[in-house]
């Protein structure tokens, strides 16, 4: 069964998914519906233990590179658009990228091979990640080159990993919606339908640090499955 937009009742078989695997970790979920727009986001609190998120820290935090975002219609750099560092992990680095990995699956009923490498992101100080689509947006030969045969992002497993901070929350404007960090909270949404078309209502921002460092991993799924381009 493909879930999408158009059916918000799909959000409780994601839940109960998650129990299935995981019924001492996960107690309770929280799901934002926005009618006018017939969209959801969903938030899983504790979908990592503190100990599991402390510990992805550490594995990345020797790994780290800059992070970098480009232009809709280029392999050019956008700059002044997000300032953070990032590495990716694979399954083999840990249990964890693994059990990740495992409950995506079942969250967005794609199989792991379609999912990319979990990336783990660090934003310091005056951080920020401006409003974007996880999906290619802007001209089509671009974005055929850069989906290649994967397709496009598909949905968005977002992880915070700290909470020790402030500032940093993660903003829909299309919709509305502001999600707090938490650590150890999952936040899900789903970034096109099940057509590969982009989803307005998915665009997202992170607001700028306050103060601290701000950790988070990203797991996306592509509708296809996913070769390294």
């Amino acid at each position: 069964m493909n879930f999408s937009k158009e059916d918000p009742i799909a959000i409780m078989f994601i839940v109960l998914s998650i129990l299935i695997c995981i019924p001492p970790i996960i107690f309770a979920y929280y799901t934002f519906y926005s009618k006018k727009e017939n969209y959801t986001v969903t938030e899983i609190p504790n979908f990592l233990t503190h100990e599991e998120c402390d510990k992805l820290i550490q594995i990345a935090s020797t790994q780290l590179i800059p992070s970098k975002v480009y232009t809709e219609n280029s392999d050019d750099v956008l700059e002044n658009h997000r300032t953070s560092e990032q590495c990716w992990l694979t399954n083999e680095n840990d249990d964890i990228v693994n059990k990740i990995s495992t409950l995506t699956s079942r969250i967005c009923n794609k199989p792991i091979e379609n999912q990319e490498l979990l990336q783990v992101v660090k934003y310091p100080t005056g951080g920020f990640f401006n409003p974007h689509y996880d999906a290619c947006i802007g001209n089509p030969e671009f974005c055929k080159r850069m989906n290649g045969s994967s397709g496009p992002r598909y949905g968005t497993l977002l992880i915070y990993l700290n909470d020790d901070f402030t500032g940093g929350e993660t903003v829909f404007p299309n919709i509305n919606k502001t999600v707090k960090p938490e650590k150890g909270k999952a936040v899900f949404f789903y970034t096109t339908n099940k057509n590969g078309t982009i989803l307005n209502e998915s665009l997202h921002a992170g607001n700028p640090i306050t103060s601290g460092n701000k950790w988070i991993c990203n797991k996306w799924t592509r509708i296809n499955k996913y070769d390294t381009i």
